[in-house]
């Protein structure tokens, strides 16, 4: 995934598209920052509603703050919902030199014995979906139900970004435009706006937010970048191979448009989880959550909320 850092204050044209669900009491990004002492590390994380905890993972390069806050207060109105940075990003502190997807995993299992409280169920997005995959195969007692979206199992046999898309995933010099073209389709351009837009009236909400809230250091974007590329795509790294040893229910879901981590990734995750629900979304890319329209934080909601 891709940072959209400041572009989130940048593009400012109007309000976020409105929406007819209720929020909660406190917004989750208005939230203070709290932080969590965890092995050779300080995961600062915000945290507003109530009810069953649910974990959000952040992508590559993306702190907690790039969330989209009408998306999670929707989440908000029946969950505890969580976010947090991972290590070294954001307001998190913690050595990165031998980052690794298993390790971040290894932080957010501690994270949440410290700050759920117990079993959770977890979100995770691009990377954060590699993390929540070893999350639930090392640590299945921590996760209740899990939610992975826009992401994939790894290994050599995943379809990697298009050229384009790895192009821009790699520059740091990419410009906003380039970065949102990637996320969005050239039609849904509106949606990154208001994502940017929401993510700015989130920001300067209270008047003040850490000054940390959106930085990523270049050696903690390397240090993910190489976990969460040739490392998590090479012969020994991903998931697919173990995916059986998810037992909790799964929702996957994606873009079918999605050029960063192409749909076709999609049937390896459902194929080899075992209970596994499998939902795709036309005209959309890798940033689909945050298209309103398709009222993901819905689907999710009722995921989360069945029975069986």
């Amino acid at each position: 995934m891709v940072a959209i850092v400041a572009s989130g204050l940048a593009l400012s044209a109007g309000p976020a598209a409105a929406d007819d669900t209720a929020t909660p009491a406190t917004s989750v990004l208005s939230a203070p920052v709290q932080f969590a002492e965890i092995e050779g590390a300080t995961l600062g994380y915000r945290v507003a509603g109530s009810g069953i905890p649910l974990v959000l993972i952040p992508g590559t390069s993306n702190t907690m703050a790039e969330w989209d806050p009408r998306f999670l207060d929707e989440l908000a109105t029946s969950r505890r919902v969580i976010v947090f940075d991972n290590r070294g990003a954001g307001t998190s502190t913690g050595d990165v030199s031998e980052l690794t997807i298993r390790l971040m995993a290894r932080d957010t299992a501690q994270f949440i014995d410290q700050v759920a409280g117990g079993p959770a169920d977890v979100l995770g997005w691009s990377m954060g979906g590699y993390i929540a995959q070893e999350l639930a195969i090392r640590n299945p007692g921590r996760v209740r139900r899990l939610v992975l979206a826009s992401t994939d199992c790894g290994g050599p046999s995943t379809t990697g970004p298009t050229p384009r898309a790895l192009r821009v995933l790699t520059d740091p010099q990419a410009s906003t435009a380039q970065r949102m073209s990637i996320l969005f389709l050239k039609d849904r351009q509106g949606a990154a706006v208001a994502w940017s837009a929401a993510i700015g009236a989130a920001f300067t909400a209270n008047g003040f937010q850490p000054q940390d809230s959106f930085t990523i250091a270049p050696e903690v974007a390397k240090a993910q970048n190489k976990a969460a590329g040739r490392e998590w795509l090479g012969a020994q790294g991903g998931t697919c191979s173990r995916l059986h040893r998810i037992g909790s229910p799964t929702l996957v879901a994606g873009g079918r448009d999605d050029v960063v981590v192409p749909i076709v990734n999609l049937k390896a995750l459902s194929a080899g989880i075992k209970k596994s629900t499998a939902v795709t979304y036309r005209n959309a890319g890798h940033a689909f959550l945050f298209q309103p329209g398709l009222r993901f934080a819905r689907t999710v909601g009722a995921f989360l909320d069945r029975k069986a």
